[in-house]
């Protein structure tokens, strides 16, 4: 390429080329020098890589690049792996080769899956075609550990001699504080007093070459008064984390599960940044609950067959699921014993909605009118109890699910949920069109108003969608089949009804009939239709008059009808 040559950002190829050489003799002098700017590198250098790991040749739109800038692509992406482990890092969620449901290491399931996430060794002629500034990196970090460049490739699974060697069973993307990996730091070795406080423990006399750490150091006197010429006490290894196995072999769950389903869930767990748990007890509930939370945007056969495969995990682990949540078709995050996670439970099946809705928050009972006292005294076509149901449940789904969007804060895309301040604002706005809907009906309203209430409800209440939106048969799509299907008897009463035909088969005149005109563009080659933000109705009989209760969806894009983008 030459100089005159430019990016498409406009950035001459030279210059850029000649800031990346600099930017890796920076980062050498950085990861070289223990300190705390080289411990914020390593961590950038980890979520780097975990963004990396997943892009495959077979994906758009990497499918189209010319192979010999893939090839470059993966052998910096090997170069940056083997930097990380070397350097001490965790690397790649499967470091260690974390064991996986089916018994074998997760590099080899995220290879049968078709992603390029492999080990370097993987990698034909990855050391070779490595640009020469990411192999300065390379050596820089490797050598800051006491690993000399002449050690050869470093392999998953294959812990780097010397204090900054990771331990395997390192948390993904995290790096073990000194001393919890069961070594100590350069700086605790040469220390003699820090070394181990317990009383009468020592190391055996040194009988072979000193270790690099205490080479050249006077052997101190003995605490216990041995004399001179018996080693320092020995260090006192912090006690093994008993859940760190676990954590490990769910974080290697998930991994296999994004890989696997990439067409339908994020190539990373998204909502793993949001709270970041403190313990590793918070870590293996809020991964158990993310993959179950995951799986309820699949088809069904999927979702079934990846709980069992959780289950299956879980038990290997040593924490048995209860049959009674296994096969609770309402469960939809089994819980864990030990007080690890609690089960969760979601009906989508309401059968009596007004003993359902007696243990509904108090704050809903009071937009819509209702007590649970005065619930059975409500006729059964009253809607009420089934909007206290479902707006529950709505709320603890929000709660448990932040990678949810909605779209009725935004008037073309679904914005996030994932901030407080944006469940609060969609909790506010669900409680406001509660009290609408429920005056309607507490006040004797006309048949086409009730109905307008309700249909505006419909729009929040059941306007939940993902950034990719879940399987025609998923979980998900039979909740919002349940929202929907509240609007039946009230459309019936006003001379209209729900859009009869099958969403998976609709057409293009059905999307101009049937929805408004600012439907959310949804993913190339899925359904026309992909998911409901606001249940379609049209006018009851084929009566010819103005359908004024037009849905709206998500559907494929097409220029026709909006930008090529994804919700």
């Amino acid at each position: 390429m030459s100089g005159a040559a430019e990016s498409d950002a406009g950035v001459p190829a030279g210059a850029l080329e000649a800031g990346l050489s600099g930017f890796a003799e920076a980062a050498a002098v950085v990861l070289a020098t223990p300190s705390e700017c080289r411990e914020v590198m390593l961590g950038a250098l980890s979520r780097c890589w975990e963004e990396l790991r997943w892009v495959g040749r077979h994906l758009r739109p990497y499918a189209d690049d010319p192979a010999e800038v893939f090839d470059r692509f993966e052998a910096a992406r090997a170069s940056l792996e083997r930097l990380l482990w070397a350097a001490g890092t965790a690397g790649p969620a499967w470091a260690g080769g974390a064991p996986n449901a089916a018994g074998g290491s997760a590099p080899e399931t995220v290879e049968r899956a078709g992603a390029v996430g492999r080990p370097a060794s993987a990698v034909p002629g990855a050391v070779d075609a490595a640009p020469a500034s990411t192999d300065r990196v390379l050596a820089a970090g490797v050598g800051a550990e006491g690993v000399g460049p002449g050690a050869g490739p470093v392999h998953p699974g294959h812990v780097p001699p010397g204090p900054g060697a990771a331990s395997p069973a390192a948390p993904p993307g995290t790096r073990p504080r000194p001393g919890e990996d069961g070594t100590q730091p350069a700086a605790a070795a040469v220390d003699g007093p820090e070394r181990g406080t317990g009383e009468g423990l020592r190391a055996p006399a040194a009988t072979g070459p000193t270790e690099p750490a205490t080479a050249g150091k006077p052997a101190g006197p003995d605490p216990a008064g041995a004399g001179d010429g018996v080693a320092p006490p020995a260090p006192v290894k912090p006690p093994a984390d008993p859940l760190a196995g676990i954590a490990d072999a769910f974080g290697a769950l998930e991994a296999r599960l994004l890989a696997e389903q990439i067409g339908l869930l994020p190539r990373t767990p998204l909502s793993a940044a949001i709270r970041p748990p403190s313990t590793t007890a918070e870590r293996i509930a809020a991964t158990w609950q993310r993959v179950h939370m995951a799986l309820l945007r699949l088809p069904a056969h999927l979702r079934d067959e990846w709980r069992a495969q959780a289950r299956e995990t879980a038990a290997a682990a040593g924490l048995a699921v209860t049959d009674e949540d296994s096969s609770d078709p309402d469960v939809i995050v089994p819980g864990l014993p030990q007080g690890l996670c609690t089960a969760e439970r979601v009906p989508l099946v309401v059968a009596a909605p007004g003993a359902a809705a007696v243990g509904v928050r108090e704050e809903i009972h009071h937009k819509l009118g209702t007590s649970p006292s005065t619930l059975v005294d409500l006729p059964p076509t009253d809607p009420r109890p089934i909007w206290a149901v479902r707006a529950e449940q709505a709320l603890r789904l929000v709660d448990l699910d932040p990678e949810l969007h909605v779209a009725v804060f935004v008037e073309d895309q679904p914005s996030s949920l994932s901030s407080q301040e944006a469940r609060l604002r969609y909790r506010m706005h669900l409680y406001r069109l509660l009290a609408t809907a429920g005056s309607s009906q507490a006040d004797g309203w006309p048949a086409d108003s009730r109905l307008g209430a309700a249909h505006e409800l419909d729009m929040v209440l059941g306007g939940l969608v993902h950034k990719r939106p879940a399987a025609l048969d998923s979980w998900w799509w039979q909740w919002r089949t349940g929202v929907s299907e509240i609007l039946a008897p009230l459309a019936e009463r006003a001379r209209y009804e729900l859009v009869p035909k099958t969403f998976g088969k609709w057409t293009r005149l059905d999307v101009d009939a049937y929805t408004v005109k600012n439907s959310v563009p949804g993913r190339s080659g899925e359904p026309l239709v992909q998911w409901v933000l606001w249940t379609p109705l049209k006018p009851r009989g084929g009566a010819a008059r103005t359908n004024e209760r037009k849905g709206r969806i998500v559907m494929r894009p097409e220029t026709q009808y909006g930008r090529q983008a994804s919700p």
